[in-house]
């Protein structure tokens, strides 16, 4: 039987591939294999496939019975070999116990495997000759090809139109989903990475219950974050919750200790977790949820104990036993050494790993040619064995000639000797004047941002960033990270910000950038800026200081102005005409001032501001793509758009006093996003919202007053996604399913009423293009469900929780792409039709009438979710819950009373003690019902 979370050590490898060598093994299965180990999936991949006719040998089932999950790539020549099907009988056997498995049909016909027709009649053929003497084993095979055909599958040849790379992108993602693990992106080429995380590994000593701390120390640059992640790839699996708060001494002066605590809950319970404000009750919360789970947490560049890691995790001792914490930092001897606490300290390559970490970014090979190894060996010696140098100088040198080389040597010779920052400098000073500039915008003020965000405002700017921001990426000097946010090397963010401040070491007031609160106090206090200032942040929360705008007199060059919760007094002629950015959290006037010109600006970001209305005044903002307005409170209405040609996105959410949006907003031909969530005293949305033809997203959830959505909405043909949750919406435009590429269509919370001479809104003509609709908790009756669901060829995911319906129609069971099926809390749904194999999820809980479901096609990779369902009777049709565990039988059939010990005999007493009633499950198909945890 398959372990639990808590015990899922038991797992060596997460993946092992059965395949024929002779058809995939170098090009599919080698593709797929090397996808796999880039995401950290560990899999299991015979090396030497025996001939034909020899035995499977002990390594490889011992391979299948220590992997979590088996993908069988069904080729033309899979049947030819006798070790392969050995293996598919062994994978097949394991599954029983809780052994996941998922067929790939390589260009084949699942039928032909079904049916062993083609290539696989011929093996067969074969196979009959040569083991006449041993029949049973042959039909053994001929089984295992069937029942494995049977299971859902992938088929290469019709799944994302054949496409290869996308296939295995595909498979890597939902492997990933399977396993329930998030895997973090390590190195590029993480050289020298495996031997140092066994042995921060073995200092975790999984066998101890005891709770354990290592700490990762080392300068900065030497791999600790790196190391750290492949750690945590390798055996966060091990627990039953774990987390990774990456880059926590930046984080929390962007964003806070109580947004960590937040990030630490969400993370491990695995859902998004309550709003928390205060850090002691944030360390309070923390300790309740987990001190029953045995966690993994790594802490990455922590510096101050008392600030950094005792707000976050507190004084550590309510960790359960067996839980792990990792924490990197540069400081030795962060907390005391001890029995629970241990250090490894992070050591410079040695020559070899060197030579090859610069060759591989350079030339994508281990070993450079003949002709470039003086200087490559050469500037290996002045890199010191630090990674991130190595990294940067390969990636910086890619592709130049031998000349060039030569230079980049010579200059590493005559640097003055400071260590990692001038040698990452070389890298800034083959920059071009533009790519110099976006370098330092970002490293001294948008780390952390979403990437068209900054991308918008440098090129406002001038600085063509499309080029700019594919050298500095291609040279690893910045990172767009998988949520599309820009990231960077901390050593490589302080070079940058060094390079600023060797413009003036004296006063702050002649350098371009200024981040430093206590800098840019001292200069607006002062009124010591010069033209030299390019960019400015100022954040003061909980402070009342004041400045005057002749502070901002001579900065004449100003581009990026951020003032969060400052207040200044004056005239706004004072501030800079060439402002791109200005960011102005709690702006403290009723109005933008008429003599504060914004005509050059592309960012207009004053959330939480005092502003009531724009002024007439405010007209022409050309330029501006971006005006976030949210949680300004006093705002009335919107300003007339007539003077925002090229307006992007739009966001007012929390504008609880508005309630008008002015007409004008039809004239925005390029709006691509309007979030209105939670104005709750709007009424209405002007007609001329119609007009707008590039708008993708829409949200008006929260809008309680807001009865009505504009008749043509049909028009939106760029709509993609429509949230209209916890609305006074009743009924739904006739247009709407003229929204051809509307995915996504969320009305949870509308009481919808329809009179009988007109249909509920999925019988009027709902998009085609639907991937998810959500009508939970929208008062449907049997009359306003639609017999006919077969307009929704893509639908993928169906809410329909907390309705008043007594049944579903059959034609439910018709939606080909079905995956997820919500029906908590339909007290009144007495049956679940028959639904598609597609569907991977079905959660049916506190539906108290529930009497019948038809699980024929519900697979074992699912998850079901009965708990609640009293009136539960017969499970009808092909009954396989393999993959469900002895928790979520107890936990979530736990009260729907299926099952009594004879009606089951074949499960254990100790699964059933609490499943009190008799059920009916006809026609069983299956010898015997395996029940075994995730």
């Amino acid at each position: 039987m398959a372990t639990s979370n808590s015990n899922s050590s038991k797992w060596e490898y997460d993946v092992f591939l059965s395949f024929r060598g002779a058809d995939t093994r170098f090009g599919f299965t080698d593709h797929l294999y090397s996808a796999f180990s880039r995401e950290g999936i560990h899999t299991f991949r015979d090396a030497n496939e025996i001939d034909i006719g020899e035995e499977i040998g002990p390594e490889c089932l011992q391979g299948i019975e220590n992997s979590r999950f088996s993908i069988v790539i069904l080729s033309k020549g899979y049947a030819s070999s006798p070790w392969c099907l050995d293996e598919l009988v062994h994978i097949l056997r394991c599954r029983k116990e809780g052994h996941g498995v998922w067929p790939v049909f390589y260009d084949i016909d699942p039928s032909d495997v079904e049916e062993q027709k083609g290539s696989f009649e011929k093996a067969f053929a074969e196979h009959e000759k040569s083991f006449k003497d041993d029949m049973d084993k042959v039909e053994k095979w001929r089984d295992a090809l069937r029942e494995v055909a049977y299971l859902k599958g992938l088929d290469l040849r019709r799944h994302l139109d054949g496409h290869e790379a996308e296939n295995i992108d595909y498979i890597v993602k939902e492997i990933s989903v399977r396993l329930d693990r998030t895997i973090l992106r390590v190195a590029i080429h993480p050289v020298g990475i495996d031997s140092r995380a066994k042995e921060v590994i073995s200092l975790l000593d999984d066998e101890s219950i005891d709770v354990r701390i290592v700490g990762i120390i080392g300068m900065g640059g030497i791999g600790k974050t790196t190391l750290a992640k492949e750690v945590y790839n390798l055996v966060f699996k091990r627990f039953e919750g774990s987390c990774f708060l990456e880059n926590v001494r930046q984080q929390i002066i962007s964003n806070g200790i109580a947004y960590l605590q937040r990030q630490l809950l969400s993370d491990i319970l695995k859902r998004k977790h309550e709003k928390i404000y205060n850090v002691d009750g944030g360390s309070k919360v923390i300790k309740e949820r987990l001190r029953c789970k045995r966690v993994f947490i790594v802490l990455d560049d922590i510096e101050d104990k008392q600030e950094e890691l005792d707000k976050i995790l507190g004084n550590l001792d309510w960790l359960y036993p067996g839980s792990r914490v990792i924490i990197t930092t540069r400081i030795k001897n962060l907390l005391q050494p001890s029995k629970l606490y241990r250090q490894y300290e992070v050591k410079e390559l040695n020559g070899s790993d060197s030579l090859q970490l610069l060759s591989l970014h350079a030339f994508n090979k281990r070993c450079p040619d003949e002709s470039y190894m003086n200087s490559a060996s050469g500037i290996v010696s002045y890199a010191g064995g630090n990674p991130l140098a190595l990294t940067v100088l390969g990636s910086d040198l890619c592709g130049q000639n031998i000349d060039v080389w030569n230079n980049r040597l010579e200059k590493l010779k005559v640097i003055s000797p400071e260590g990692t920052h001038s040698i990452l400098k070389i890298s800034y000073d083959s920059l071009d004047a533009a790519e110099k500039s976006i370098f330092l915008d970002i490293a001294c003020f948008f780390i952390g941002y979403k990437k068209d965000y900054v991308m918008s405002i440098l090129d406002g700017c001038g600085f063509f960033p499309i080029d700019g921001i594919n050298t500095l990426t291609r040279r690893c000097l910045v990172e767009v990270g998988a949520n599309n946010k820009f990231l960077m090397h901390d050593l490589v963010r302080e070079m940058g910000r060094e390079i600023v401040r060797r413009e003036c070491f004296v006063d702050p007031g002649e350098r371009s950038r200024l981040w430093n609160k206590e800098d840019v106090i001292e200069l607006l206090t002062d009124r010591t800026g010069t033209k030299a200032v390019e960019g400015l942040v100022l954040s003061l929360q909980g402070s009342k200081s004041s400045f005057n705008t002749k502070a901002f007199k001579k900065m004449k060059r100003l581009r990026l102005l951020q003032l969060n919760f400052v207040c200044l007094t004056g005239n706004y002629e004072y501030i800079s005409n060439k402002l791109r950015w200005l960011c102005w959290s709690e702006f403290p006037l009723k109005a933008i001032p008429d003599d504060l010109t914004l005509e050059h600006l592309i960012v207009l970001d004053m959330r939480y501001s005092s502003l009531q209305q724009f002024s007439e005044e405010v007209k022409s903002l050309k330029k501006l793509k971006f005006l976030y307005l949210s949680h300004s409170h006093k705002l009335i209405e919107t300003p007339n758009f007539e003077g925002f040609p090229s307006l992007e996105k739009l966001k007012l959410k929390d504008c609880i006093s508005l309630v008008k949006v002015h007409d004008s907003i039809g004239l925005l031909s390029h709006l691509q996003f309007l979030n209105l969530q939670d104005c709750v005293d709007l009424k209405n949305l002007p007609g001329s919202i119609c007009a707008l033809s590039s708008l993708k997203k829409l949200n008006v959830s929260g809008c309680s007053k807001l009865e009505e959505l504009p008749e043509h909405l049909g028009s939106l043909q760029s709509l993609v996604l429509l949230l209209a949750d916890e609305t006074a919406i009743s009924t739904l435009p006739e247009t709407i399913g003229d929204l051809k590429n509307l995915e996504k269509l969320s009305l949870h919370g509308c009481r919808l009423i329809f009179s009988p001479s007109k249909c509920p809104p999925t019988r009027r003509g709902l998009p085609a293009s639907l991937l998810e609709l959500d009508l939970g908790h929208c008062n449907l009756s049997d009359d306003m469900i639609p017999s006919d669901l077969q307009g929704l060829p893509l639908l993928q995911n169906l809410k329909l929780c907390r309705n008043n319906f007594t049944s579903l129609p059959a034609s439910i069971g018709s939606l080909p792409k079905l995956t997820k099926l919500w029906l908590n809390e339909c007290k009144s749904l007495q049956c679940i039709p028959e639904l598609q194999s597609s569907l991977q999820l079905l959660h049916a809980k506190d539906c108290l009438s529930l009497e019948t479901i038809n699980l024929k096609n519900f697979w074992g990779e699912g998850t079901l979710e009965l708990d609640g369902c009293p009136k539960l009777k017969a499970i009808e049709g092909y009954f396989n819950l393999e993959s469900l565990g002895i928790e979520i039988v107890e936990k979530y059939l736990g009260t729907c009373g299926l099952f009594t010990e004879d009606s089951l005999p074949s499960i254990k007493v100790h699964v059933i003690n609490n499943l009190t009633r008799a059920v009916t499950i006809s026609p069983l198909q299956v010898p015997s019902l395996t029940i075994c945890t995730l």
